[in-house]
């Protein structure tokens, strides 16, 4: 579920380029990429990793973004205590790393360093330690790559930029270490990359679009596609209402929807919209002639009263009186 969380920043970064925080003292290392994929692995020391170090209490302590909150992400390992490489380590890395600007980025990455030190042991930890610094480098390397690459909107060009980055994760991590952190959102970076290409082809109709769009995301491994659903639906009513705002047509929305939820799901919610709307009129008479009623003075209250409910009664079925009611209820407070 956390996944949740990422993918619609890696979907952001895809279109206005990736906004990382650089660390007050770069660490980008002299040699160039091919060169560091070609030295081992450091070796790391037995140092005593103590919050003392950093006269804390605890990894997370004086960041109050990150207070009353738990560590995200899990740390496994297996019967021979190695560590297991999933997605889990990079949510747990990303988790200190939002805290840079109330704390520096190198900070932040010592205090990864204090909490993995006192949750594992060897070999475990000094795995841990090895890989934090990959994607250090990592996030070090892509702030670099980015100055290389303006700020665009073509499909060229997004394309170029993910395969550099691709690039750049496969020169970092081993085969097993990348696909953990990043497969998911590489898959995602995909989708929003082959939707975009398919919505500016001039020479598609719109149903065209809609059907291609909705046949690539139907190709998209179960749980991506579910990881999609939230997202998919949070951009279309943010977009919807920016639509309305701005007066625009019924038209114009089945564009949107047709462009993001496909066809079968664009009649759905066409349908509920029909459903909504006659509902909306049906409460707006009784409304009207309820309003008519309580103004009339030549009725007492009871029998007013008794008017209302009769209208209710022939207006409305059980479950929808009972939802009027409510409406009715929140209406008075």
């Amino acid at each position: 579920m956390k996944a949740l969380i990422y993918l619609p920043f890696a979907a952001v970064a895809l279109i206005v380029g990736w906004q990382l925080l650089t660390p007050e003292t770069p660490v980008i290392a002299e040699r160039s990429l091919s060169e560091q994929a070609e030295q081992p692995a450091p070796a790391f020391e037995p140092i005593p990793l103590t919050t003392a170090r950093l006269g804390l209490s605890s990894p997370t302590d004086g960041i109050a973004s990150l207070r009353d909150t738990e560590v995200d992400g899990t740390l496994e390992v297996d019967a021979q205590g190695n560590l297991v490489i999933s997605d889990q380590l990079r949510y747990l890395f990303d988790y200190f790393f939002t805290a840079v600007g109330e704390v520096s980025f190198d900070e932040a990455a010592e205090r990864i360093r204090l909490y993995l030190a006192s949750q594992l042991q060897e070999p475990a930890l000094g795995q841990s330690l090895t890989l934090l610094q990959s994607y250090i480098d990592y996030k070090t390397a892509l702030v670099e790559l980015e100055q290389n690459f303006p700020v665009v909107a073509d499909i060229g060009g997004l394309r170029q930029r993910e395969d550099e980055v691709q690039r750049l994760r496969a020169q970092l991590f081993s085969p097993e270490a990348h696909a953990a952190f990043f497969a998911s959102e590489e898959i995602y970076n995909h989708f929003t990359l082959e939707r975009l290409a398919i919505l500016q082809d001039s020479t598609l109709s719109d149903d065209d679009k809609a059907v291609m769009i909705e046949q690539l995301r139907q190709s998209l491994p179960e749980d991506v596609q579910d990881l999609l659903i939230p997202q998919i639906h949070q951009e279309l009513t943010v977009q919807t209402e920016q639509l309305l705002e701005q007066g625009a047509d019924p038209s114009e929305v089945r564009e949107l929807r047709l462009s993001l939820v496909g066809p079968e799901a664009t009649g759905r919610l066409e349908d509920l919209d029909l459903e909504r709307a006659q509902w909306q009129q049906r409460m707006d008479d009784f409304l009207t002639e309820r309003d008519t009623i309580l103004s009339y003075q030549g009725l007492a209250e009871d029998d007013r009263q008794a008017a209302i409910e009769e209208l209710l009664e022939t207006r409305f079925n059980d479950n929808e009186r009972v939802r009027v009611a409510s409406l009715l209820d929140m209406e008075a407070e």
